[in-house]
């Protein structure tokens, strides 16, 4: 069982701050909706979550150990935007096989069509990735990231982004988690709202003093921000 903890987790400060300060937790048993607005705030939330980025101010925690290494090993993005989402255009079968390669598993075509076949995907082989439905999506990339040894976490980050109703894709999150694995799903306030109906707990519930990151707030000049990076321990 994982749980992760960020207390007044903030990247720079004041009005121009990349990320404002957060208090959240995220926890085992059923998926945790982590409300997030802005183009850029749900990748940097999703990196200090996975332990990719370090907050400048505050503390992130997993299970109270404040160590950024122990966060990165439990954790896994999944199709975390710039940083862990695959070539839209490039088949299902090659994204699958560059998955395995970060979980140091066989590549091999035998290897990649027994899992989609396993996930009932295996019509989706040869299309490229744009063409698989929303809530595949999810689910796969979710089941992928978990066969990387030692994580015990997943941060989905903004699936709204693919359409289709949560619903079609919150059950199979909602499965992982039962099975004692941490979900954080990093998303805007409408998908989260639309999450908690359907049973997800607010990331914000656990800690009653913090806000999601969505008031209204002035323009501000874009700040520099850390480049992700696309290696096996960012993922």
């Amino acid at each position: 069982m994982t749980t992760i903890t960020l207390t007044d987790a903030a990247i720079g400060s004041g009005l121009g701050a990349a990320v404002r300060p957060l208090t959240l937790h995220v926890g085992p048993g059923v998926p945790t909706a982590v409300a997030i607005e802005g183009d850029e705030r749900p990748l940097l939330v999703s990196m200090l979550l996975g332990g990719r980025l370090k907050a400048e101010s505050g503390t992130v925690s997993v299970d109270g150990d404040p160590s950024t290494d122990s966060l990165r090993l439990r954790t896994a993005l999944v199709d975390t935007p710039m940083v862990a989402e695959p070539t839209p255009g490039a088949a299902l079968s090659v994204a699958v096989a560059e998955e395995f390669s970060f979980s140091s598993l066989p590549t091999t075509c035998r290897a990649v069509r027994a899992f989609l076949a396993e996930h009932e995907l295996a019509d989706y082989a040869r299309l490229p990735l744009r063409a698989l439905p929303s809530a595949d999506r999810v689910r796969l990339f979710s089941e992928l990231a978990l066969l990387r040894p030692g994580v015990s976490a997943l941060i989905v980050t903004s699936p709204e982004r693919h359409g289709g109703d949560p619903a079609e894709w919150y059950d199979a999150l909602a499965a992982i988690a039962a099975r004692g694995i941490t979900v954080a799903v990093v998303t805007d306030s409408a998908t989260s709202d639309r999450l908690l109906q359907l049973g997800a707990r607010d990331a914000y519930a656990a800690v009653p003093d913090a806000l999601p990151d969505d008031a209204p707030e002035l323009d501000t000049p874009e700040l520099d921000t850390p480049e992700p990076t696309t290696d096996k321990l960012t993922r």
